[in-house]
């Protein structure tokens, strides 16, 4: 008995030491390294030459599909830690894999189970325009796009690697994977609202209708972003690609080459 109360008693130390300050402060080091990443990759056409270099002005054109569906789901690849000595580069199909792997998003979403409205890759390194849409050709039939925007990936290439790295990849994904993001969101702050918790620290500098308006609108925003999910071509759609886009003789379409053509022509 004593030598088991002896062996909890060590565990608990072990805890207490890995929750410790030393510990904490260690996770907010690589918690404010993944967002320096995340800011230098985003920043980097601007700051260094490039095949395809991009602003952040055309990012934003070419991300935001609706005015108020402006959120994009950021993902690195690699996701590596100061820490680590060395990274096994590997080629550009297994880099855009990989961003778009649930490990790789900087924020809970899994954007291969959303539909995507709009996405930019940006590559650092020795990557080439015609290799980034070889590897993007390769990777579209896993994803499912929206039928109206089928051409939905942007792609930046600039030619200086992170530091210590051949290679790096940022992706911003605008898709209709971040509603539940925003449901999850929801149910916690009704939970606690529900029982006014903490509302008395907000109502001394502002009105309470505010928050509920707030909350009507985060809900509005995750409906719309559900509403769009796996949605298919209106029949008129279809109609009018067939009357605009006869398919070739002894070529049989599918439906996805269809919404395709149409997309083309919007």
């Amino acid at each position: 008995g004593g030598g088991g109360g002896g062996g909890g008693g060590g565990s608990r130390r072990e805890s207490l030491a890995s929750n410790g300050p030393a510990s904490r402060a260690r996770a907010f080091d690589g918690m404010n390294n993944l967002v320096a990443h995340m800011l230098t990759s985003l920043t980097a056409s601007v700051r260094f030459p490039g095949a395809l270099n991009t602003d952040l002005a055309d990012l934003s054109s070419n991300l935001v599909p609706y005015p108020r569906m402006q959120f994009v789901l950021p993902a690195l690849a690699p996701l590596y830690s100061t820490a680590a000595a060395r990274y096994a580069p590997v080629n550009l199909d297994a880099l855009l894999t990989e961003a778009l792997a649930p490990h790789a998003q900087l924020s809970g979403a899994d954007p291969r189970k959303g539909t995507h409205l709009a996405s930019a890759f940006l590559l650092r390194g020795d990557a080439t325009a015609s290799d980034a849409q070889r590897s993007l050709q390769r990777l579209k039939p896993q994803l499912s796009v929206a039928w109206w925007n089928p051409d939905a990936f942007k792609i930046g290439l600039c030619a200086a690697p992170p530091v210590g790295q051949p290679h790096a990849l940022l992706s911003l994904c605008n898709s209709t994977a971040f509603a539940p993001l925003l449901q999850g969101l929801l149910a916690r702050f009704d939970k606690l609202y529900s029982r006014r918790a903490h509302l008395h620290h907000f109502t001394q500098y502002m009105d309470a209708a505010r928050i509920d308006e707030a909350r009507d609108a985060l809900a509005a925003l995750a409906a719309e972003y559900g509403e769009l999910h796996g949605q298919p071509p209106p029949p008129e759609a279809e109609a009018l690609m067939e009357q605009l886009v006869p398919p070739p003789a002894g070529w049989g379409w599918e439906a996805g080459a269809r919404r395709r053509s149409l997309g083309g022509l919007r």
